[in-house]
């Protein structure tokens, strides 16, 4: 079975639309699985859209910029737009859940008005509440969970009228959100979000370049040890697992073309020699790059 894989630029942002400009809204009844990507991960990305997600079953590791919460059954996660998440399997159990996306015009409606003013932008300008966590064993967070299941039900079915109960169903559930975000435990963001940003930025547009730790933190106006720790705080791996995990996923693409070779592929993605590119590859891909030139032919 082929690999999932996010296409994101080299920001970072996740590429690729999230319903239509008529009505951006996506979601299905049939969930995702985690299995499906790359040693049971999605990395960390972001997009202006804002994001739900259910668990289906099994559990999950979802890391929303710094925290990290594992998700079981039953349990959901909204984070806000542009907001850095990840998610990746909690040993080798599988996990099913249910993303679902959709543009916040959805509940503010046209540009300037009472609704964007009062309730969205303050929410978004401040960033009150970039996430926020539902557990299915807390009754408080039931009335949301319930919205979450009633959305997927509305988006897989897609009855006549289904798009009016969405956005009657987006502006109760952001009405609970923004209730949250007037509590004490609001989330404030640190500079460290915008200085891993600008790092990955960086590492996505010159990866097959030589990097230095010295470079990147220079570019995140941090110390070298300040930088790992907070790079490692927001994307879950030291900047150097994740400069190799991107020049493996770099690769995939180039091995599907015969007229390279192995050595010009790791080259191409930044890695000295054909044996330390196979070595890193087979730590994250658990084969060869010939299997997996083969498994793709």
């Amino acid at each position: 079975m082929p690999f999932s894989k996010l296409k994101v630029d080299k920001t970072g942002l996740e590429l690729g639309s999230r319903g239509s400009w008529a009505f951006p809204v996506t979601g299905s009844g049939k969930p995702g699985l985690l299995s499906h990507y790359e040693g049971g991960r999605f990395e960390c990305h972001f997009h202006p859209e804002t994001e739900m997600t259910l668990i289906a079953s099994g559990e999950m590791y979802y890391q929303a910029n710094d925290k990290v919460f594992l998700l079981q059954e039953g349990d959901g996660i909204f984070v806000n737009s542009n907001v850095m998440h990840a998610g990746w399997r909690n040993g080798e159990k599988d996990c099913a859940y249910h993303p679902m996306n959709f543009s916040l015009v959805m509940v503010s409606g046209h540009e300037n008005s009472i609704v964007e003013q009062k309730y969205v932008q303050p929410i978004l300008r401040d960033n009150l509440i970039p996430y926020a966590v539902f557990y299915a064993k807390n009754e408080e967070d039931r009335p949301v969970l319930a919205l979450m299941q009633e959305f997927l039900q509305l988006i897989s079915k897609k009855e006549d009228g289904y798009e009016l109960l969405v956005k009657s169903l987006l502006c109760r559930l952001w009405y609970l959100i923004y209730k949250r975000a007037g509590s004490d435990d609001v989330i404030c963001l640190d500079r460290g979000v915008m200085a891993v940003k600008n790092a990955i930025t960086y590492m996505e547009g010159h990866y097959a370049e030589r990097l230095t730790l010295d470079r990147l933190a220079e570019i995140s106006n941090f110390s070298r040890s300040e930088f790992c720790r907070i790079f490692r705080r927001f994307a879950g791996r030291t900047p150097f697992e994740y400069l190799q995990h991107l020049r493996v996923r770099r690769s995939l693409q180039l091995l599907q073309d015969p007229s390279l070779s192995i050595t010009e592929i790791a080259e191409r993605t930044g890695f000295t020699g054909a044996s330390y590119y196979a070595e890193i590859f087979r730590r994250y891909m658990n084969m060869s790059p010939l299997q997996y030139r083969k498994n793709k032919a």
